[in-house]
């Protein structure tokens, strides 16, 4: 190689900052600070949301990064997190740190409403996975926000997996307004949630707004498999306005106190004048409860767990209408 060349060269490495390989990990710490990189265990970030600050610039950078956020095992409270859509093509993942020999704490301490929110429509190949973590006494752990007024502008590609939710609800912030889910996703499709255990997710005032995993208005093709629910005072899973071929299947519901634990529903503006959406809702069609087994629960769960409550089919709200583009 010439001295012209190599010259070339090496003004080329010069130029590309060793942060943004194709595959990048990022380290949280309790004992971390968001002024450090994060970019080793000895230099680890303090919260959640810098840490995904810096992966979406990452993604960006790259346009198809795989950006890890490796968790170290601690309690971390206090934290809320709110982003959007991962950057076009890239995967995001958060998750237990390998050394880690329990499960890391996100508490919210009683003072933080929602641990994570992520707002869509997302971006083309973008995927995202939360696993291995527990997230206790928020009034909601998780919520996927598509658009519930623009059925293309949804959220797709997650996974949420082996994650504990423990006293999600108004039990965690009794002087906040009653929560609706531990998990809500609207306008979110072809999402996982896998292996997780939900404990304890409950109200103080009142208990039927409240379901650990809330499917709502066009929440469609989602897999809920492999679940352990115990301890809630509202219907586990909710399916409402147009949320079709959603599966629960292989998951276990213990001491549910609801009179069903997988249940549909729509708000019916023709019938009550509390209906926000003003576009109106449609029933939801084409959803599978499959091999699950309800224990130490309501009698009337564990004799019938599903309820479709459905008075009337509004006009334009027929299978083929509401079940298209998800």
């Amino acid at each position: 190689m010439n001295l012209k060349h190599a010259a070339l060269l090496l003004g080329l490495l010069s130029v590309a900052p060793p942060s943004l390989a194709a595959d990048t990990t990022l380290y949280l710490s309790p004992k971390g600070s968001d002024q450090a990189d994060g970019l080793a265990p000895r230099t680890p970030l303090a919260t959640l949301q810098r840490a995904m600050d810096i992966a979406y610039q990452t993604g960006k950078a790259e346009k198809a990064a795989h950006v890890r956020i490796l968790v170290e095992e601690g309690e971390y409270r206090g934290q809320a997190t709110r982003v959007g859509s991962p950057p076009a093509g890239t995967h995001v993942e958060v998750a237990a740190a390998e050394s880690a020999r329990n499960k890391p704490v996100f508490d919210g301490a009683g003072k933080a409403d929602t641990w994570f929110t992520l707002a869509g429509p997302t971006q083309a190949g973008a995927t995202f996975t939360v696993r291995g973590l527990e997230i206790r006494n928020y009034r909601t752990a998780i919520s996927l926000d598509g658009n519930r007024s623009k059925r293309d502008a949804y959220i797709t590609g997650g996974t949420l997996r082996d994650l504990t939710l423990r006293d999600i609800g108004q039990i965690a912030m009794p002087d906040k307004p009653l929560s609706t889910a531990a998990i809500r996703l609207v306008n979110a499709r072809r999402i996982t949630i896998a292996d997780n255990t939900f404990i304890r997710i409950r109200n103080i005032q009142q208990c039927a707004p409240l379901h650990a995993i809330y499917l709502a208005h066009h929440a469609s093709d989602n897999r809920i498999t492999g679940n352990t629910f115990d301890d809630l005072c509202g219907s586990p899973i909710r399916i409402r306005d147009a949320s079709n071929r959603n599966q629960a299947s292989g998951n276990t519901f213990k001491r549910a106190e609801y009179h069903s634990v997988f249940d549909e529903w729509y708000c019916d503006r023709s019938v009550n004048p509390k209906c926000t959406k003003a576009s109106g809702e449609c029933p939801s069609w084409g959803n599978i409860y499959s091999d699950n087994k309800v224990e130490q629960s309501n009698p009337d769960a564990m004799a019938r767990p599903t309820s479709v409550r459905v008075q009337r089919v509004p006009p334009g709200c027929v299978p083929d209408a509401a079940g298209k583009g998800g």
